[in-house]
């Protein structure tokens, strides 16, 4: 086993022995289930340590997939804090606000992570129910754009670093400044505030919400109220991508159908319906393209690199493609490290290797899992170079730069768009049971599911499309754009995905209101009115409304949640008329219910 091996290894020991510590300390602290959990300073460790784990290396590319998204942070955090289930149904609320978020070109628009991991730990820490998590944990999300600048500014420095290995010929140089420099950094930037936090902010959390249950209950009740609507949010966000082309009334389909089943569905089950009708719609609008998928031929490799040596820069780039992404060279010094193996084979004098580094440290950026098949290409070219050819380095930078924006539109959008999203709706749905809205503990199963489903594209696809680019080289992007393929997985991921969204609205989003009148001795309230006229008519108004300000107005995503957080709680001070439900006079009430 060699040393990269040998790394990776023992940074994936680590991190399991975490999580037996973290059970370890379930054991050894009980809590009671009615009662807040106090946070000991073991706990905020490895709570801080789980969130630096989210955005390392060291789970080949499911740190910021998994481990990063709140429903799995949620149940990290309930499992170290002893209330695995409510710790699954906290992170599975959060995680709506999150449904739409989608990380491009370097951009950073809130931290899932943050709200995740500190938002679950200082809802179980205050005692705050589940129904008040979202309130509580969208402004940490907003916090964590700070730490992502300053990671992204001071990363920049590290590849200057490389470029001094790289002059000297030094492979393993480079290699050790993508993965080994920058650790240590975003461990103390992202590992020990959340310590602190999580230690001391629980305390002071508990504290201001006991003094707002003394003095202002409905300020309680407003933060309860923008929880529900905050889920509109994700869901808009999702929209403003899948409400594209000729698919958008699936969204509307979906709605309706859950709708009519009362809401108290499994997502598992309208993700079948989904994908069925996908099918179908994909069949009769495009056919299944049998006779335009030609098979593509491949290049007659020269021999100078075994599969092996592609599948190994492969794992370099699963695991370290963004260990040390930076404003100035993105994931450069990431590509850098992917194409080690393939130099140490296809080079031998210290000139061509310094070369073949140094460009391969330029700036680049794409979607690391789709975005694969241009490192395939790449590897191709240069294995035709040190056979013989004649490929020069502007060709092999003109390939990369040519391709990467178009692969990170395509990735982002089926990853981030649709696959994630998709995969978290069924996984938040198996976690929490049919009745969502009402679930205040989940099963872990939700969890381990859309992990499964992660995994599975993010292994399976990134290694195909990888494998595909070297076996094909340049002509492979081209022939699989002409077969039509990659655009019948689109429009099929939109129709499932406009369905799935339509569903989410009824199952997630909470808007009600409790006003009413007496007219002449008889009561009329508000909500069963519009309750006649279509049920969850006002969820799917406001996440219409917020797609509306988000694609059109082009509104920010954080103006939106400040708004929503303080129409809630203004909203609900007691100033409009009521039914008293017992004695049927008319009472003072929120605007929300």
């Amino acid at each position: 086993m060699n040393v990269r091996k040998k790394q990776v290894s023992i940074a994936m020991t680590i991190s399991l022995l975490l999580m037996v510590v973290s059970f370890a300390v379930v054991k050894a602290a009980p809590v009671t289930q009615d009662q807040p959990v106090r946070m000991n300073f073991l706990m905020a460790v490895i709570i801080g340590i789980l969130y630096y784990l989210s955005m390392s290396p060291w789970f080949a590319n499911l740190g910021f997939t998994v481990l990063y998204r709140p429903l799995v942070a949620g149940t990290l955090v309930g499992i170290v804090m002893g209330r695995p289930g409510e710790g699954v149904a906290i992170g599975a609320n959060i995680n709506v606000l999150y449904l739409g978020w989608i990380s491009a070109g370097g951009s950073l628009p809130g931290d899932p992570g943050l709200a995740g991991y500190l938002g679950t730990a200082l809802v179980l820490g205050s005692g705050l129910d589940v129904d008040g998590a979202l309130a509580l944990a969208a402004p940490l999300g907003l916090l964590g754009g700070l730490t992502w600048s300053l990671r992204m500014s001071l990363c920049s420095i590290i590849p200057h670093w490389a470029d001094r290995f790289a002059e000297e010929g030094d492979i393993d140089g480079v290699a050790r400044s993508n993965y080994v420099y920058s650790q240590p950094f975003l461990f103390v930037i992202y590992a020990i505030p959340v310590m602190l936090a999580a230690y001391l902010g629980s305390a002071a959390v508990c504290a201001a919400l006991n003094w707002i249950g003394a003095n202002a209950i409905w300020v309680m009740n407003g933060l309860f109220a923008a929880s529900g609507m905050l889920s509109a949010l994700g869901i808009a966000l999702n929209l403003k991508f899948l409400f594209q082309g000729n698919v958008w009334p699936y969204f509307f389909i979906g709605f309706t159908v859950t709708s009519l089943m009362g809401g108290d569905v499994n997502l598992l089950v309208m993700a079948i319906i989904g994908a069925c009708v996908a099918y179908v719609h994909v069949l009769f609008t495009q056919g299944l393209g049998g006779e335009a998928a030609a098979a593509a031929e491949e290049r007659e490799a020269p021999g100078l690199l075994t599969r092996q040596d592609v599948f190994q820069a492969w794992l370099r780039w699963l695991f370290f493609s963004h260990s040390t992404y930076n404003w100035e060279r993105m994931q450069g010094l990431g590509f850098a490290h992917s194409m080690t193996p393939i130099i140490k084979k296809l080079y031998k004098t210290k000139d061509e290797i310094s070369a073949a580094l140094k460009r391969h440290l330029v700036f680049y950026n794409t979607q690391p899992d789709i975005g694969g098949v241009v490192q395939g290409v790449v590897i191709a070219m240069e294995e035709e170079r040190a056979a013989g050819a004649d490929i020069s380095d502007d060709a092999i930078n003109g390939v990369k730069t040519g391709l990467m924006g178009p692969m990170a539109g395509i990735g982002d959008t089926i990853q981030q768009g649709i696959v994630i999203p998709i995969a978290l709706s069924i996984g938040m749905s198996v976690a929490l049971g049919g009745n969502i809205a009402e679930a205040t503990t989940g099963s872990i199963l939700g969890p381990l599911l859309y992990l499964v489903l992660v995994a599975a594209f993010v292994w399976g696809v990134g290694w195909l499309v990888w494998w595909q680019g070297y076996q094909q080289g340049r002509s492979a992007v081209v022939n699989i754009l002409k077969s039509g393929t990659l655009n019948r997985l689109i429009v099929g991921a939109g129709v499932l995905g406009n369905f799935i969204m339509g569903a989410l609205v009824v199952s997630f989003v909470s808007l009600s209101t409790p006003v009413g009148f007496m007219i002449g001795g008889t009561s009329f309230e508000l909500q069963p009115i519009l309750d006649s006229l279509m049920p969850n008519l006002l969820p799917l108004l406001l996440v219409l409304l917020i797609w509306w300000l988000l694609a059109k107005k082009e509104v920010s995503p954080t103006v939106i949640m400040v708004v929503i957080i303080l129409v809630g709680v203004l909203g609900s001070y007691p100033l409009w008329p009521g039914i008293d439900a017992e004695t049927g006079e008319t009472i003072k009430v929120g605007l929300f219910g």
